[in-house]
């Protein structure tokens, strides 16, 4: 072991000299086509910014994974409503087709492509709170406005305010996460986009329309989930409440001892929100009867104010520290693992044992601290997998636990080959059901609970598509399991021809309100949602899902 472990340090030292060498090489690495790319393309002329539809000078864009790349004829940066509605004028004009981007960040599949108009909506990025007859406090925040400027606007207001569930990262755009259906954190949130009251959407016919339950109860059924295809959105309208408190706990039990429904069953009732995630090798290099799970529970809590001020002052510098390991320190590790492989064992125990094994957390924090716990995933680009099913039957939990214990196996099944698709977490959620026509989690039952079941390893790990589209089509077949829109999934073989079939009756009732207000498909222009939609061509319909299960 001690022969490994000098080996293990030669290969991070060696790794680590060439990482001081550029950051930029560090970018070039991950993301495959070129060091400077962000910054050459984001230096954009002020001249073209403001007017002419913010147009702009860049000729491509990438998405933060690096795994999307594309050169449309233009790329538009809007700041008003104003250049929305030229840059339709313009596409209409000119017969082109407009695709949208949020923020880019934490997405993989290719909603934004395009090779026409590409429209990236973070200059817009106002965020203003009213009061609501109906629904008391409300914020709404414009297409680009990332879930942190939309915190910070709501705990600086009088009286202070939250959301009650979002995402976990808060670097994502508001009508990104809306757009594709994101969930939150919270049991009872369902999907990010259910407690949405108010999409305004800039339609084909160049004209600003704002879809609300009150108005059409379908429209806006579509307009919460709607992958871009009603139009350009330009604000988002969500309730939101008083500041509170969450209690954030940690627990790191034994996976053999714990793991069976009862046990899960008894954690979802006791919290407001679960997360259950698995760091392989955390205990063992080659024997996961003696892994531990890492266990998330928050739950809602009345102390009092001081209490989690100083908790979230605590935090702070241990944040601002996880941020500054992971841009440098432990970056370096993580291209060990996609460079040597074998090294993935030791690895992924050193960054268990110093992470989540030595400080797990029990802390009272105002709920956009507790709920964006995650700290510096942004600087690790890495591949991402996301599922969703349904619960039910009497174990309630048992098909979750089957397919989390599947994985876990087939990690250790790999390792014992000298293979290693997956070297970042595994982890398991549970939601209520959405309403929402295209969220991943829509049902007639309001009370059915789904999960969603995410796998990740860092980018360009050898084997991971292999792997993980094994695990797809299992899901697939066992459950109609649905992808989280941006999440990776296209390149599973059958995905397609899958989701045009179990969608179809959601699709039919989306399609009226999208023919309504976009009749020339001025915004239908992604070829993956051409073939859910509208079929798959025979030829790539040949390939079933069942037949890439190995």
């Amino acid at each position: 072991m001690s022969d490994l472990f000098k080996k293990l340090e030669s290969k991070i030292d060696k790794s680590i000299e060439k990482g001081k060498e550029s950051l930029q090489k560090s970018k070039q690495f991950f993301h495959g086509s070129g060091g400077d790319f962000h910054h050459q393309q984001h230096h954009v002329s002020a001249s073209n910014i403001f007017g002419n539809g913010g147009s702009t000078n860049e000729k491509a864009w990438q998405n933060w994974a690096g795994n999307i790349y594309i050169e449309p004829e233009k790329i538009f940066r809007p700041s008003s409503l104003k250049d929305l509605k030229e840059i339709i004028r313009k596409a209409k004009k000119h017969g082109k087709k407009i695709r949208c981007v949020s923020s880019g960040r934490n997405t993989w599949s290719s909603l934004s492509v395009t090779r026409d108009y590409l429209v990236i909506v973070d200059r817009l990025a106002k965020v203003e709170v009213q009061k609501s007859e109906k629904y008391g406090w409300i914020v709404t925040a414009d297409a680009g406005a990332t879930i942190k400027q939309i915190d910070d606007t709501l705990r600086v207001h009088n009286p202070p305010l939250a959301l009650d569930s979002m995402t976990q990262l808060d670097s994502v755009g508001a009508s990104g996460i809306v757009a594709t259906g994101s969930y939150g954190v919270g049991l009872e949130a369902r999907c990010v986009s259910d407690k949405v009251v108010s999409v305004q959407i800039v339609t084909a016919d160049g004209e600003l329309r704002e879809f609300t339950e009150e108005k059409d109860s379908l429209e806006m059924s579509a307009a919460r989930v709607n992958l871009g295809l009603l139009g350009i959105i330009y604000k988002v309208t969500w309730r939101v409440e008083p500041l509170f408190n969450l209690r954030l706990v940690d627990s790191q039990p034994l996976l053999k001892s714990s793991f069976h429904p009862a046990a899960i069953k008894e954690l979802y009732s006791n919290a407001d929100s679960l997360e259950i995630v698995y760091w392989p090798f955390n205990e063992s290099e080659f024997d996961f009867t003696h892994d531990k799970l890492w266990v998330k529970q928050w739950t809602r809590h009345k102390d009092d104010e001081n209490s989690s001020e100083i908790a979230n002052k605590k935090l702070a510098g241990q944040r601002i520290r996880a941020e500054y390991e992971t841009k440098f320190g432990e970056n370096q590790l993580y291209k060990v693992l996609v460079n040597s492989p074998e090294c993935t064992p030791y690895i992924s125990n050193l960054i268990w044992k110093t992470g989540p094994a030595s400080k797990p957390q029990d802390h009272v924090l105002h709920a956009p601290d507790a709920i964006h716990h995650q700290i510096g995933g942004d600087n690790v680009p890495y591949e991402d997998l996301e599922f969703a099913f349904k619960l039910g039957g009497k174990d309630e939990f048992g098909s979750a636990i089957e397919e989390f214990r599947f994985i876990i196996s087939k990690i250790y099944e790999y390792a014992k080959q000298g293979r290693f698709p997956v070297n970042l977490t595994t982890e398991l959620r549970f939601v209520k059901s959405s309403r929402s026509l295209l969220a991943p989690v829509y049902d007639e039952d309001p009370n059915a609970i789904y999960c969603y079941i995410q796998v990740l390893a860092v980018r360009k790990t050898l084997e991971w598509e292999e792997f993980s589209s094994e695990l797809a089509a299992r899901w697939i077949n066992k459950y109609k399991a649905r992808p989280h829109w941006s999440k990776h999934w296209e390149y599973v073989p059958g995905i397609k021809p899958h989701l045009h079939d179990t969608l179809s009756g959601q699709i039919q009732k989306f399609e009226k309100v999208r023919a309504k207000y976009d009749p020339e498909k001025l915004f239908f222009d992604n070829e993956s949602l051409k073939e859910i939609f509208y079929g798959v061509p025979k030829a790539d319909a040949a390939s079933s899902v069942s037949a890439s299960v190995s």
